[in-house]
């Protein structure tokens, strides 16, 4: 029994020694994990250093206002034949520059120039018989003066003239009539300008009013806004402007505001010429800057300097002026943003020294510290 039981009490000596020998390492390791945070506890209580400005309060502020419109010709039209007819002649291209007065097509006259001479082929017997009229006119007054015929017979005489001269008149005013509309199968450029579009091509028949030509003026362009009621007095008519196209910056002068207002948006169109028509064309975008007022107190500060708070609202981080280091949170409500600075109102007051930077490392009550450059400045 004695042998039998010597090696379960060796077993159990062996099991306290490791055991102990755990317990004094554990011990060990948790001391130094203690030295060593105490040694850096001190460092971690020192005053974060921050970025600081300074508040200033205004009453009011303007926001830019980007007002579009679109560049257009001052002159534009679309011409057409005034008579149906077949076209015989194309003169121009689309982009061909023409100048006023210049042909651009012209249609089939072979009917017109048929009822023409009809026409003066009746003028000539209606002047023959105007001729005969006068000859029948006369001898019947000499022949009634010397009582050879009636005052009746001198009447018809008369009428039948006065017949001759009027259906004279009636060819006449025909034969007119008809040189108007042969005149208006030819198309005239009617001011300087670029064809830029052409609907027809020769041979083609076309109804009277179906357009042929688009054509532009070469004048310089215009551009027309839509301006907002409250913006349209910064506007005067006369004042040179800049209009932004594209990429492109080009000076202009506003030539009309309109006087009467949109009945849906509630807006004025104004209407700026342009000083240069280089790399600008109808139908481009163009771009015009105002500005809005604002009646609201507040200041503005940098977008960095907003950390978030609750319900909506913001928090900027503000230095006491007793000179404690200790940060306080001021809550905010922003007005407007341009995605770099900010336009705030709140529990601000002038001359407020504020953190412009790094707010969401920072928490209130916490211990900062400002560089020395900037405490100069801010005395």
């Amino acid at each position: 029994m004695t042998a039998a039981n010597t090696p379960t009490k060796s077993g159990k000596f062996t099991l306290i020694i490791s055991i102990a020998a755990f317990t004094a390492a554990l011990v060990i390791l948790l001391m130094t994990a203690g030295l060593g945070n105490a040694t850096q506890a001190p460092e971690a209580r020192l005053p974060a250093t921050v970025s600081t400005g300074q508040v200033k309060i205004q009453s009011g502020f303007e926001t830019p206002v980007n007002v579009f419109g679109l560049v257009e010709s001052p002159k534009a039209t679309s011409l057409s034949f005034d008579v149906a007819g077949q076209v015989n002649r194309m003169l121009v291209e689309e982009g061909d520059v023409v100048k006023k007065g210049d042909m651009l097509a012209q249609q089939d006259i072979a009917r017109l120039t048929a009822r023409k001479r009809e026409l003066q082929a009746a003028i000539e017997r209606a002047n023959a018989d105007l001729a005969l009229a006068n000859v029948n006119s006369d001898r019947t007054k000499s022949l009634v003066e010397k009582k050879l015929e009636s005052a009746q017979r001198l009447d018809e005489a008369k009428a039948n003239l006065n017949v001759a001269k009027a259906q004279l008149s009636e060819m006449q005013a025909a034969l007119e009539s008809l040189n108007v509309e042969i005149r208006k199968t030819t198309l005239f450029s009617p001011f300087d300008g670029v064809v830029n579009r052409r609907f027809f091509d020769e041979g083609s028949v076309v109804s009277a009013g179906s357009p042929v030509f688009g054509i532009t003026s070469s004048e310089n362009y215009q551009a027309r806004f839509a301006v907002p009621a409250d913006v349209v007095e910064q506007f005067d008519v006369n004042e040179p402007v800049l209009v932004r196209v594209g990429d492109l910056d080009v000076a202009g002068t506003v030539s009309q505001r309109l006087p009467t207002r949109n009945v849906q948006t509630r807006t004025v169109d104004i209407l700026v010429t342009l000083n240069s028509n280089e790399r600008v064309r109808p139908g481009d975008m163009a771009i015009l800057s105002a500005f809005r007022s604002h009646s609201e107190t507040g200041a503005w500060l940098p977008v960095n300097a907003l950390s978030n708070g609750l319900r909506g609202l913001w928090r900027v981080f503000v230095l006491p002026k007793e000179g404690n280091a200790t940060l306080q949170a001021r809550v905010v409500e922003v007005v407007y943003t341009d995605g770099n600075k900010a336009f705030v109102r709140g529990a601000l007051e002038d001359g407020d020294i504020y953190v412009d930077e790094g707010t969401h490392k920072l928490a209130p009550g916490q211990m900062v510290a400002i560089p020395s450059q900037q405490q100069a400045g801010a005395r």
